[in-house]
C-alpha cells in the first residue's frame, strides 16, 4: 500500500542496520563495504570533533514525564479555538506594528548593542526554552515519545535548546508531523505579538526594553533561523512534509553528488536514484540553495568564533578550516584512486581545471577601487528657517510651496487676540502713567513723581518686549530665495505652537553635501581628502560630483542632519542617548549652523528636541562637500533633506583577490594583535 516503503528506503534502512552492526552479511562484498564505512569513519573522526566542539551539546535528561504532566495544562495550544485566537492576536499586532513601524526601526540599533547583549541573551535563551517546550506539548498531544532534550552552545557562546521530536516521523498523515515541527514557531510568535501591545503602551524603562527584546527575538531570529528551511530546523521539516519529499536535505546532497560527477568529471553512466529522479527540479534547486547557506553560515560562525577569547579564537578557525580543507582534498583524491574504470582522467581534469579557472579568473582580472561608503544628504548652509516665536492662528498665507520671494517680502501673518490685547492694554497704562506724572510734577510732589517715572520706564521696556513678540507673528522673507513648506496649504485657520516651523526660504545657489563617514573608514577619507566625491541620491537619476571641501576633527554619536536618521526614514541607525550633552549639542549646532555665517533659523523645533534624547549607534566623521558638476541637475531641483550614498573617486585600483587577501589578512593580523596584548 501507499505506508509501504519504497526500494531506495528499504535499501537505506538495510544498509544502516549493517553499518550498526544490528544485521549481518555472508556476503564478502558487504563485508568489506562495511570495513571501508568504519575506516571512512575513522578518517571523518577528528572532523567530527571539531564539529562537537563548535557545536557543543550537552543533554539534559529525559524529559517525557514532565512534557506528559505539561500537557495536560497546556495542550490547548494545539486546538481549532487556540488557533483562531492566535490569528486573530497575530493581525492584530502587525496592523499594530504597521503603524509603529518607524519607531521600532529606530530602537532597533539598541537591541544589537554591546550593553543590551546578555539581557538580549537571557530573553533568547528563556524563549527558546517555551519555543522546545511548545514542540513538546503538541508532540505528546499526538501521542509522540520525546525521549531527549538539552541544549546546544553555538561556538561556545549562543545557547540552542533542542528536543528530540524525531519520532514523529512515525506519525501517519503530514499534518500532525507539521503541527509538532511549527509548534515552537508557533507558540513564540503569540509571545511577540503580545510583547507587540506591551512595547506601545509602556513608556522607556525595564518592560518596554524587555517587551522589545521579546519581539525582536522572537519574531527576527525566529524567521531567520526555525523558519528558514535551508537549515534543518523547524522549516525544513515543515517543507519537507509540504512538498512530499522525505529526506530532502539528503537526496539534496546526493543530486549535487551526481551532478558533480555527470558534468565536472566526466562519468556519463553516473545513474540518478530513481526516488530522486521523479522530484530531480525541487531536489537540485534545493541542493544548491542549501550548499550556497551552508557556506554563508559557517562563514558567519567562523567570524564570530574568530572573535572569541580576546582575538585567540583564530586558532579554533584557522584549525577548523586546515582540517576541511585536508579532509576534502583526502575525500576527493581518494574517490579518484577507487573511480579509475568508470572515470576518464583527462575530460575530468580537463573540467575541472576550467571550473578552478572559472572560480579563480574573476579575482586575477575584476579591478575594484575600494571607497569609503558615505551618507549624504542635500544642505543649504543659509537657509532660513522661520518658527513660530508668539502662537497665534495663521490669517493669512501670502506664498505657496516653490515660489520665488524677495528679502523683506510678507509670507505668513498670525493673529493672537489675546497678545494683541494685552499690548493694547500697556499702551493705555503708559498713557495714564504719563498723565499721573505729569500731574505729580505741577503739584510738586517730586518724590511722587520720580516713583511714577520709574513705573512709567518698567511699562514702556514691557510695552517695547510685547511689540517685539507681537511683531513675530508676522513671517518676512530674511532673504531672497525659493519657499520650501511641503503641506503650506494646511496652515490657515491653524494654530501655531512657539518652535513650530512655518516656512523655510532656501537661497538659489547651489546647495552643499553633508558626509557622514563611518568610523572605520575615517583614516581612509582623510588621507584622500583631495580625491574627488561621486553621490547617487534617491530619486534622482545620474551622479553627482562634488569636492571635499571641510573634514570635521573628530568623531561624534550625534546626528548631523535630521534626514539621515532612521527616525526619518534615512540611513543612520539610533538609540537612545547615553552621551554627554556636550556632544549632543555639537551634533545639533551642526545641522542648525553648518557654516561658520551659520543658517538663518527662528525658535525651536519640537522635533529637534525630541531627537536630543537620540544619537548614533556608533560614532561617525562629519565632512563637507561642495558640488561640481550635477551632470545636469538644477539648483532648486535637489531639495534639503534629500539623501543617497557617496564614494570617493580617483582612488588606487587593485584587483579583486588582492584586495581580499588583503582585507582578510588584515583581520587576522588585527586578531593576533588582540590576542597577543591580552597574554602580555
Amino acid at each position: 500500500g501507499q505506508a509501504a516503503l519504497g526500494e531506495s528506503q528499504a535499501q537505506t534502512i538495510l544498509r544502516w542496520a549493517l553499518d550498526h552492526e544490528l544485521l549481518e552479511s555472508d556476503n564478502v562484498d558487504q563485508g568489506d563495504r562495511r570495513d571501508l564505512h568504519f575506516a571512512e569513519q575513522e578518517k571523518k573522526r577528528p572532523k567530527q570533533i571539531l564539529q562537537e566542539v563548535l557545536f557543543l551539546k550537552i543533554p539534559l535528561g529525559n524529559p517525557d514525564p514532565f512534557l506528559k504532566f505539561s500537557e495536560r495544562w497546556l495542550g490547548w495550544i494545539a486546538s481549532p479555538f487556540f488557533f483562531l485566537i492566535w490569528v486573530g492576536v497575530l493581525i492584530a499586532a502587525t496592523f499594530q506594528m504597521a503603524v509603529h513601524w518607524r519607531p521600532f526601526i529606530t530602537s532597533a540599533g539598541g537591541a544589537v548593542l554591546p550593553d543590551n547583549w546578555i539581557f538580549l541573551l537571557v530573553t533568547f535563551s528563556l524563549l527558546k526554552l517555551i519555543h522546545e517546550l511548545g514542540h513538546g506539548v503538541v508532540a505528546k498531544r499526538f501521542k509522540v515519545p520525546v525521549p531527549e532534550w538539552g541544549v546546544r552552545l553555538l561556538a561556545f557562546v549562543s545557547p540552542l535548546t533542542y528536543v528530540d521530536a524525531s519520532a514523529s516521523w512515525r506519525l501517519n498523515t503530514r499534518w500532525p508531523r507539521i503541527c509538532v515541527a511549527a509548534a515552537g514557531m508557533y507558540v513564540e510568535l503569540f509571545i511577540a505579538a503580545i510583547a507587540v501591545f506591551v512595547w506601545i503602551e509602556t513608556e522607556p524603562g525595564f518592560v518596554n526594553t524587555l517587551a522589545y527584546n521579546v519581539i525582536f527575538a522572537a519574531s527576527v531570529v525566529t524567521v531567520l533561523f526555525n523558519a528558514n528551511p535551508l537549515m534543518r530546523f523547524d522549516g525544513y521539516y515543515i517543507l519537507s512534509d509540504m512538498i512530499q519529499i522525505p529526506n530532502l536535505a539528503m537526496k539534496g546532497q546526493r543530486y549535487l553528488g551526481w551532478f558533480g560527477k555527470k558534468f565536472f568529471l566526466g562519468m556519463k553512466d553516473e545513474v540518478l536514484p530513481q526516488t530522486i529522479a521523479e522530484r530531480q527540479v525541487a531536489i537540485g534547486i534545493y541542493g544548491f540553495l542549501s550548499a550556497i547557506w551552508k557556506v554563508i553560515i559557517w562563514i558567519g560562525i567562523m567570524s564570530m568564533a574568530s572573535s572569541l577569547f580576546k582575538g585567540a579564537g583564530i586558532v579554533i578557525v584557522f584549525f577548523a578550516l586546515m582540517g576541511s580543507v585536508i579532509s576534502t582534498f583526502k575525500r576527493f583524491f581518494g574517490f579518484l584512486s577507487s573511480s579509475r574504470g568508470l572515470l576518464k582522467p583527462k575530460v575530468a581534469m580537463l573540467r575541472i581545471g576550467a571550473a578552478v579557472l572559472a572560480v579563480v579568473l574573476p579575482f586575477l582580472i575584476i579591478p575594484v577601487s575600494p571607497s569609503p561608503k558615505m551618507a549624504a544628504v542635500i544642505q543649504h548652509p543659509d537657509k532660513a528657517v522661520m518658527r513660530v516665536e508668539c502662537p497665534g492662528f495663521v490669517r493669512e498665507v501670502l506664498c505657496q510651496n516653490g515660489d520665488r520671494v524677495d528679502k523683506g517680502q510678507l509670507l505668513v501673518r498670525l493673529e493672537n487676540p489675546l497678545k494683541t490685547a494685552e499690548l493694547a492694554q500697556l499702551e493705555l497704562d503708559i498713557r495714564r502713567s504719563e498723565i499721573k506724572s505729569r500731574s505729580w510734577l505741577e503739584q510738586g510732589h517730586v518724590a511722587s513723581y520720580q516713583s511714577e517715572l520709574e513705573n512709567l520706564k518698567s511699562l514702556r521696556t514691557r510695552r517695547d518686549t510685547m511689540e517685539e513678540h507681537v511683531g513675530t507673528l508676522e513671517f518676512q522673507a530674511p532673504r531672497s530665495g525659493i519657499v520650501h513648506a511641503a503641506k503650506i496649504e494646511t496652515l490657515p485657520g491653524k494654530y501655531l505652537q512657539p518652535g513650530d516651523t512655518v516656512i523655510t526660504v532656501i537661497p538659489e545657489d547651489q546647495p552643499d553635501l553633508m558626509l557622514s563617514v563611518a568610523e572605520d573608514d575615517i583614516d581612509a577619507v582623510r588621507r584622500r581628502r583631495d580625491d574627488g566625491v561621486q553621490v547617487i541620491l534617491r530619486g534622482h537619476p545620474g551622479t553627482i560630483e562634488a569636492k571635499l571641501t571641510r573634514i570635521e576633527t573628530r568623531a561624534t554619536v550625534a546626528l548631523p542632519h535630521l534626514a539621515l536618521g532612521a527616525a526619518s526614514g534615512g540611513p543612520l541607525a539610533l538609540r537612545q542617548q547615553t552621551s554627554m550633552q556636550s556632544d549632543r549639542e555639537r551634533g545639533l549646532a551642526l545641522q542648525r549652523f553648518p557654516t561658520a555665517d551659520g543658517a538663518t533659523l527662528v525658535g525651536r523645533d519640537p522635533e529637534d528636541e525630541a531627537l536630543a534624547h537620540q544619537e548614533l549607534v556608533s560614532p561617525r566623521l562629519i565632512a563637507h562637500a561642495k558640488i561640481d558638476n550635477q551632470s545636469g541637475h538644477e539648483a532648486t531641483v535637489m531639495k534639503e533633506g534629500e539623501w543617497g550614498y557617496a564614494e570617493l573617486t580617483g582612488g588606487q585600483s587593485y584587483r579583486l583577490g588582492e584586495w581580499l587577501f588583503d582585507k582578510v589578512a588584515t583581520y587576522v593580523k588585527h586578531q593576533f594583535d588582540r590576542a597577543r596584548n591580552v597574554g602580555s
